[in-house]
């Protein structure tokens, strides 16, 4: 830290220094220049003095965080999806605390005859089985334990809709008489052609186990008590956790394994459900992303350098960054999501730049001068644009920070952090590592790279970018009204079904329950009053039922199924009435009259309050409307939820308060926050990293032309996810942020090595033929390795891995095309001219150069 705190304080003037016209700034900033590679060189120097104390501060510290790794957890749930402070989520977690957790788990029960003896015996102890044997259970619903209401004896009567299992043909038929004129319980308990059996099962919203995980507070099995719900709910204001709801899913598996057969055929599903399908795939792929790029990075390493440093001291650095990082991760208790699952894989490929630049220089000096002074020349030649490139890269990451949308925010910041550790590791533990160990200058190697393929094409492309300008302009242009199209077709997403292929068992199990129940999907709106008897009047009631008609009416509106059916105290209502008129169908409707309305629900509540309890309060002040939707991307959804919440409030004064949430606004929140994110995000990014390149090259208007060929990179990854129907994502939300910022990492290298090539020269020619001798190597190291990183995840099975992968490496190579094509086009118009005050001015300041022999190649950098 205290390295690189002087390295801002030598590097801050220059931002004033660019608002100063006077001809002094170009003496300014080489004095600046000089001074950072000096203070830098000295830096190795004291590194190199005390290497033993460096390496053990460094193993003890990394060390240290690495310990809680096996801490690491992976969360799905829907709050992960928000930071906790998020207004979305605290109305979520208000819903959560009145009426319990909202994402039920449905299965569905197929059988010939749903109604004869032997299916209700059968389906009565499979419903007792999930009673007894779910942990962390809130209940389990069916027509088993469903409740019934009639008139008995000029009375309202509530039982249970069969007290013990029919014993003959004629007993179970009646029970079909009922059940299926019983309106309250189509597309709740049974299917709407009444050929399946619904069964619902709650869990408990809020985790039974204490802050460190390690203890339960309350019962592990069993249908819990009200005195143990409420302690729950209590003591542990969390969510259940992912630890958890695996534990109730993998039971749930093995009782319905037990009662499968070809006569009581189950399928299930529902957001726990997804949750703990989900979370084994991320784990899976963490680990297999993990290990290929580790693999594919070393075979690289293997092949460029050719020698057992330049393969190892890199990843050396890597490990311990990503080690580091991921036991923060687990000491701050921020859990993995399918976003931040990427990281352990980008750290392993990105982090690699910083140490594989150095590594690069360092061997070019040590043929020259020798082990221990390479290291201080390097310090003092690539110091300064190595910090840079890794605080782009930062800046890049960072300017999603500040989202709400928790998973983006997160892998922004523990990204950038992984980042500046390996940087902080570069800078300071790799150079106290060389210095003890005995590396060979291995000069031969080095020369069989001056006339390698790669070094003869890197510099016939910097050539090609200079002398065939306008050619390089017309392709660009050309290339850029062919993306145009797909720009213009980019979407928003957040569908998390598309986690699966098509043909996956959760995808075609869902899509059936969805048919078969009309949807299962949440949408909470809550109406409080905040008085007592607040909705127990007719007017509250003919704007529930407004709300009620207009939810559905979106259906033809969209042309699309969005709602299936709505629960609501007002199905209650219609039934209590018809009751109360001699079980007429033509009373299922809300009564007109105040006092009906007061007298049959204060008489309902005295007989069932459980009932009640679904839909308001004990005082009556609020009410509660569930609108079921089908499963699909969010996106689709924003409108959706945008009219039916103001079409609520404005049903309703400003004394009522209306929360509108659950599983489908709390994903459209997403969508709505990943639009504001992206134009803020990008924004920032783009202005963090101009300053940054601007101060990296030592020239005003030559990092403002730098930038120039990081814009297109952006421009074609967005707009090939456009051409190929890829939508923006919280997955690649960022993507475009480790574009850039990863992309202006070669640019710093390239125009940094370049200003000092021509301000020696005074040659555009020469200085990008130098450029690209000395650190064009690192360039198309970086290049391949990322761009066949990213690449890599299109083996992954989650697609929305393999096109995040694809669209990554695109924007890379296209990157570094923009650097040794674009780049030396651009600068050959810009330098048309020596600019003999500038090199008079570098030669007064006295920067070090070697520039005139690096273009023979015959010696360092």
């Amino acid at each position: 830290m205290f390295l690189f705190s002087k390295v801002s304080c030598h590097l801050l003037p220059c931002s004033l220094l660019f608002l100063d016209g006077n001809n002094k700034l170009v003496d300014q900033m080489a004095s600046i220049t000089k001074r950072t590679q000096n203070f830098l060189q000295s830096v190795g120097l004291k590194v190199i003095r005390y290497r033993y104390v460096v390496l053990l501060l460094t193993l003890f510290c990394t060390g240290s965080l690495c310990m809680y790794l096996p801490d690491l957890n992976i969360a799905t749930t829907l709050e992960s999806s928000f930071k906790r402070r998020n207004a979305t989520i605290q109305d979520y977690q208000e819903f959560r605390d009145m009426f319990g957790r909202d994402d039920k788990i449905i299965l569905l029960i197929k059988s010939e005859d749903i109604f004869s003896t032997h299916f209700l015996s059968r389906l009565e102890q499979f419903h007792r089985d999930l009673e007894n044997t779910l942990p962390l259970l809130s209940e389990v619903r069916s027509i088993i334990n469903a409740q019934y209401i009639e008139g008995k004896n000029g009375e309202l009567q509530v039982s249970r809709l069969f007290e013990k299992l029919p014993e003959n043909s004629e007993e179970a038929q009646i029970i079909k008489e009922k059940v299926t004129s019983y309106p309250l319980y189509k597309n709740l308990y049974i299917s709407k052609n009444n050929d399946f059996v619904l069964v619902i099962v709650k869990t408990q919203a809020v985790s039974a186990l204490t802050e460190d995980g390690r203890r339960i507070i309350n019962h592990g099995r069993g249908v819990p008590d009200k005195e143990s719900s409420a302690a729950t709910t209590g003591e542990n204001r969390q969510s259940i956790s992912q630890v958890e709801n695996a534990a109730i899913i993998g039971i749930l598996e093995t009782v319905v394994k037990q009662y499968s057969t070809e006569n009581f055929r189950i399928v299930f599903s529902g957001t726990p459900v997804y949750q703990y399908q989900v979370e084994p795939m991320i784990r899976e792929n963490m680990m297999a992303m993990s290990g290929m790029v580790f693999a594919l990075t070393f075979a690289f390493m293997a092949l460029l350098f050719r020698r057992v440093s330049g393969i190892f001291l890199p990843q050396f650095v890597v490990l311990m960054g990503l080690g580091a990082t991921l036991g923060l991760m687990a000491l701050v208790k921020v859990p993995f999501t399918l976003s931040t699952s990427m990281l352990p894989s980008i750290l392993l490929s990105v982090g690699l730049t910083a140490p594989i630049h150095f590594m690069v220089v360092f061997f070019k000096y040590q043929k020259r001068v020798g082990r221990i002074r390479a290291i201080i020349r390097t310090l003092g030649h690539s110091g300064l644009p190595i910090c840079m490139t890794s605080l782009t890269t930062i800046a890049g990451l960072l300017s999603f920070a500040f989202t709400d949308i928790a998973p983006v925010a997160h892998m922004g910041i523990f990204s950038a952090i992984g980042i500046w550790i390996c940087l902080c590791l570069t800078m300071i533990t790799l150079p106290a590592v060389i210095s003890i160990l005995k590396i060979l200058p291995g000069k031969d190697r080095e020369r069989l790279y001056e006339g390698s393929f790669y070094n003869r094409a890197l510099i016939w492309m910097g050539r090609t970018g200079i002398y065939r300008s306008k050619d390089i302009y017309i392709l660009s242009l050309i290339a850029f009204i062919v993306f145009l199209p797909g720009f213009a077709k980019l979407n928003f997403s957040h569908n998390m079904l598309h986690y699966f292929t098509e043909d996956a068992p959760f995808i075609k199990q869902t899509e059936l329950i969805e048919t078969e129940s009309s949807g299962f999907r949440a949408m909470e709106i809550i109406v409080d009053t905040k008085r007592k008897n607040g909705i127990l009047h007719h007017q509250m009631m003919d704007s529930l039922e407004k709300i009620e008609t207009f939810a559905l009416e979106q259906n033809s509106l969209s042309g699309l199924p969005v709602t299936g059916k709505i629960l609501s105290i007002l199905n209650i209502l219609r039934r209590t009435n018809q009751v109360w008129h001699r079980d007429d169908q033509a009373h299922f409707v809300v009564p007109q009259d105040d006092e009906a309305i007061k007298d049959q629900l204060v008489e309902l509540q005295s007989k069932a309050p459980e009932i009640l309890a679904e839909y308001t309060d004990r005082d009556f002040s609020l009410a509660r409307l569930t609108v079921m939707m089908y499963w699909k991307d969010a996106a689709m959804d924003v409108k959706f939820v945008e009219r039916l919440r103001a079409f609520t409030i404005q049903q309703f004064g400003e004394d009522v308060r209306v929360i509108v949430t659950g599983v489908v606004p709390v994903s459209s929140s997403v969508i709505k926050t990943m639009m504001i994110s992206l134009v803020i995000g990008y924004l920032s990014a783009f202005v963090m990293i101009a300053f940054f390149m601007i101060v990296s090259v030592g020239d005003v208007k030559l990092g403002l032309v730098a930038m120039i060929p990081n814009i297109f990179p952006i421009y074609a990854g967005l707009a090939l996810m456009g051409h190929l129907d890829i939508p923006l994502n919280t997955y690649n939300l960022i993507g475009a942020s480790i574009i850039i910022g990863i992309a202006v990492d070669d640019t710093i290298h390239f125009f940094h090595n370049f200003r000092n090539y021509y301000l020696q020269s005074g040659n555009v020619e020469h200085a990008v033929t130098a450029t690209m001798r000395s650190t064009g190597r690192a360039l198309i190291t970086t290049t391949l390795i990322l761009v066949s990183c990213f690449w890599l995840r299109l083996f992954s099975p989650l697609k929305v891995i393999s096109d995040f992968g694809l669209v990554m490496g695109f924007s890379l190579l296209v990157a570094f095309l923009g650097d040794v094509l674009v780049a030396p086009a651009l600068l050959s118009r810009l330098y048309r001219k020596g600019d003999s005050k500038i090199i008079d001015t570098v030669k007064r300041v006295g920067i070090p150069t070697s520039a005139s022999k690096i273009h023979t190649g015959k010696n360092g950098p």
